[in-house]
């Protein structure tokens, strides 16, 4: 069936930001057409099928479950997806000792605590800044326009605006004393693609905090979080349309968007088009640059996109939980995370984790079997001059290497292997250099400083990583809600997204 006639709006591309807010736009009477580049839905959501084995391709893990369900329930396809509660968050081993990281503040901190009881105060009050800077934050502007009111808004929020700034590693120095104390309090940077001297403190803390609440797993794969979206567009008589990459976002003659022309050369017409691609690659490529006013073309070169990652998903007949593992572990072979950065800068595992999937959902693996992901931080560009696709086998077989101090033998055992490179999430993606996290986390690409929802080019908006929500699984689902509620404005329907639990989600946009 082609896609060529009149639509209410376009999505392109069908990440989480993309089709959540097409199921939501839908679900409002807007007649959607979302055109995916690949033969799957999802982005960086999409699992994939191998001999009976499904394997989530990069998310592993929920924060804000209940604020999914609550739009899942309004959408009317939360029978599609079964949300399962981890019970606890994460386990970080270190050269000679580990955390293991539980659910609720209180005791996340406990668990710190019992290992530094030397350093309970400083502990408390580290972890606890969060929450003052999440109270102000609430009452904070979205945007400050007049950098007169900056002062005015220093007397009324003291800590967001003493932190706002600052960098998780700023931040530690401040509270905390010894280094293995702070590197076991960051050890969740490679979630954020960035080590605490370059991560934005208040994005860490928003992000930690979220999740400290409980994280949740889609029971079968995000798959099928993607798949009740995409149920949701189809019942509201839109269509989702794989394997039609979009070739030109098209303009009026006075710049209003028009539609799009994909590369089969089909032409589909509508006022409003919302991507959720690479945000270089709508504007460069999709948009062209000579459309843009030189004020926003240059502040989007200057944006920098997050490192990338390799990927190993595995198979093992092994009884893997025989040696009580968390569904997540971390494993540092160095207490500062900067030696961390510097292996994976040369092309060195680091930034490791492993996620153990058949923990939560034994149904994903053929009986017998468990299947672990092992995903490492990593580079577009090797410093020798080697290419991914030369180091990938060398890569993957060291990755694996490293979680034997955590599955003794495991590659022993194991009886599937396949891995990605970033070359691999650029050609699923199309996400600039590989980018998995859209701009890098620093403090001056966060919240307001990334792109917002609205554009220079009428009709057109941006939803997922690269705008001011940022990364993470919920965060995106939050852009996409966020970018129907104005596309909604924009057409002025009248109509409105319902808010879930919007005070757990604060923004940083000053």
């Amino acid at each position: 069936m082609g896609q060529a006639g009149e639509w209410d709006v376009i999505v392109v591309g069908s990440g989480l930001g993309g089709v959540s807010a097409a199921a939501i736009l839908a679900r409002s009477g807007l007649k959607v057409l979302v055109c995916e580049q690949s033969d799957g839905v999802g982005g960086l959501a999409h699992a994939f099928q191998r001999d009976g084995r499904t394997f989530d391709s990069a998310i592993r893990v929920l924060a804000e479950g209940e604020m999914v369900q609550g739009l899942l329930d309004w959408l009317g396809v939360a029978d599609q997806c079964e949300l399962t509660v981890i019970d606890h968050l994460y386990e970080a081993r270190f050269p000679d000792r580990s955390v293991f990281a539980p659910t609720g503040l209180e005791e996340f901190m406990e668990a710190h605590i019992r290992l530094f009881p030397g350093e309970a105060e400083g502990i408390r009050a580290f972890f606890q800044l969060r929450r003052q800077m999440f109270l102000e934050t609430a009452q904070a502007p979205m945007r400050v326009t007049d950098p007169s009111a900056l002062g005015q808004l220093a007397e009324l929020l003291p800590t967001l605006m003493k932190y706002r700034t600052a960098t998780l590693q700023q931040v530690m120095d401040e509270y905390l004393r010894d280094p293995r104390l702070k590197a076991m309090c960051s050890a969740l940077w490679p979630y954020m693609g960035a080590p605490p001297s370059q991560l934005s403190f208040f994005a860490y803390s928003q992000f930690i905090g979220v999740l400290i609440d409980g994280p949740s797993y889609c029971r079968g794969s995000f798959q099928k979080l993607v798949d009740a979206f995409v149920t949701a567009v189809r019942r509201g008589g839109g269509q989702v349309a794989t394997g039609t990459p979009v070739e030109r976002i098209l303009l009026h003659p006075d710049g209003r968007v028009a539609g799009v022309r994909t590369a089969a050369g089909e032409v589909c017409t509508a006022p409003v088009v919302v991507s959720n691609a690479d945000a270089r690659h709508t504007f460069e490529e999709l948009v062209g640059a000579e459309h843009l006013p030189g004020a926003y073309a240059r502040r989007l070169r200057r944006l920098r996109p997050s490192m990338s990652a390799c990927v190993v998903y595995a198979a093992t007949t092994q009884d893997v939980l025989a040696q009580q593992p968390a569904h997540e572990t971390f494993v540092y072979r160095h207490w500062d995370h900067e030696d961390t950065w510097r292996d994976l800068l040369a092309g060195r595992p680091g930034g490791m984790s492993l996620s153990i999937m058949t923990m939560l959902d034994p149904g994903l693996a053929p009986p017998g079997e468990h299947l672990l992901i092992a995903t490492a931080v990593a580079p577009w560009r090797l410093p020798d001059g080697q290419s991914w696709h030369e180091r990938k086998d060398a890569f993957a077989d060291s990755l694996l290497g490293e979680f034997e101090t955590v599955i003794p033998d495991l590659r022993k055992h194991l009886t599937f292997v396949q891995a990605g490179t970033p070359q691999t999430i650029q050609r699923y993606t199309r996400n600039h250099e590989g980018a998995t996290y859209g701009w890098a986390m620093g403090p001056h690409q966060i919240g307001g400083k990334r792109l917002p929802h609205d554009t220079p080019v009428p009709g057109l908006f941006l939803s997922g990583h690269w705008t001011e929500e940022g990364p993470a699984s919920f965060r995106v689902i939050l852009s996409g809600m966020n970018t129907a509620r104005q596309v909604l404005g924009h057409l002025g329907t009248g109509l409105d997204v319902p808010t879930f639990k919007p005070d757990d989600v604060p923004q940083l946009a000053l």
